[in-house]
């Protein structure tokens, strides 16, 4: 009986220090050790997978093109001043013709006898005002006789003037050197106030209007150069700017640019549809052209992420002319730069990075 009970407690113990075994305990211990897979300091670093943009310089000069219509520099529709029959018609169709050449000439007969009239009244009021004011100065005639007959005179003065100014309304002359259009009357003709004779144009300089996007809207100034072409005929001149709008347009937010053309030898028409091609900042210095995606903005300014040793690293830039795919950055990059343009939200300074895809700089030029 006593040898059965010291069996069964032999046999307790055994069962009890199988939990507690040495080798029980080593796995376990490894398991949440420092150098274990699965251990805090054993996980490995979150790679992100970003898309990455190769920074290349380029020149400035890029061009902006709109379309516009050619127009002389000046052009008059000229029209009778006054009503009268045509009696004499010096233009001819297509003519060119000089400033202040006489054109039209409407029957001034009637006013030209008025015109008489009142030059022998103004004869007339001279001798009476000579006379009163010799008398005036022997106390022969009083201040109150010197005042009319000066008056007298003044006014018939004025009537000699108001006729001259009716004769000078008979003729139509060129109010600027130009090329006539199609004369519209003939000889013998009642011309009332306002009835069109031909049209006056000045086409040896010619004139463009464009509109400018406000994104471009202070890269031009007055004298700048600018191509115009006729692409239907295939023919260029260079122009230059010669005013700009004070504001932009509310509706389309565009700027209106003025250009002039020298057209002496008439190569270009006057009303032709022409493409202007305008030269954006002009020696300016290199800049680097970078998707609008890859910026960010802080307390500092704009910073893009780059990839450098597969870690990502901010590096601040100034910026200059933008676009809405595209920022030219003239400052804070390098070329060969691998600018990341994806992912930015996850992103850190220090992160670990993969560049999963290339973009070509030709994708992002600043146009």
């Amino acid at each position: 009986m006593k040898k059965f009970a010291f069996l069964s407690v032999a046999l307790l113990l055994v069962a009890c220090g199988g939990d507690s075994a040495p080798g029980a305990g080593a796995p376990g211990k490894g398991a949440a050790g420092k150098g274990g897979s699965g251990g805090k300091g054993g996980r490995p670093a979150r790679e992100i997978a970003v898309e990455g943009y190769i920074a290349e310089a380029h020149e400035s000069g890029k061009t902006f093109s709109a379309m516009a219509t050619l127009e002389p520099l000046n052009s008059v529709q000229l029209t009778a001043a006054t009503s009268g029959r045509l009696m004499n018609l010096y233009a001819k169709d297509g003519a060119s013709v000089q400033k202040g050449a006489l054109l039209a000439k409407i029957d001034d007969s009637e006013l030209r006898a008025q015109l008489k009239q009142a030059e022998s009244n103004q004869q007339l009021a001279q001798q009476k005002f000579d006379r009163t004011k010799t008398l005036h100065e022997k106390d022969g005639a009083t201040q109150a006789d010197m005042e009319a007959a000066e008056a007298s005179l003044k006014s018939a003065e004025a009537s000699v003037e108001l006729i001259k100014a009716q004769i000078a309304k008979t003729e139509v002359r060129a109010p600027f050197a130009g090329k006539l259009g199609f004369v519209n009357v003939s000889v013998g003709a009642w011309l009332t106030t306002g009835t069109s004779i031909a049209t006056l144009s000045e086409v040896k300089k010619l004139k463009a209007k464009f509109a400018l996007p406000q994104r471009y809207a202070t890269t031009l100034k007055v004298g700048d150069a600018v191509d115009v072409k006729d692409e239907e005929r295939n023919m260029a001149k260079s122009g230059k700017v010669k005013a700009l709008e004070a504001s932009l347009s509310e509706s389309s937010r565009t700027r209106q640019v003025l250009v002039e053309i020298d057209n002496a030898n008439g190569e270009l028409l006057a009303g032709s549809y022409a493409k202007v091609n305008v030269t954006m900042q002009v020696g300016a210095a290199k800049s680097i052209p970078v998707p609008a995606e890859a910026f960010t903005l802080d307390k500092d300014g704009a910073y893009v992420f780059v990839a450098t040793g597969g870690k990502a690293k901010i590096k601040h830039v100034e910026t200059g002319l933008r676009t809405p795919i595209s920022v030219n950055v003239t400052g804070g990059l390098n070329e060969g730069d691998t600018v990341i343009t994806s992912g930015l939200i996850s992103l850190r300074e220090g992160t670990s990075v993969r560049i999963r895809e290339i973009r070509h700089n030709t994708d992002y030029e600043v146009e």
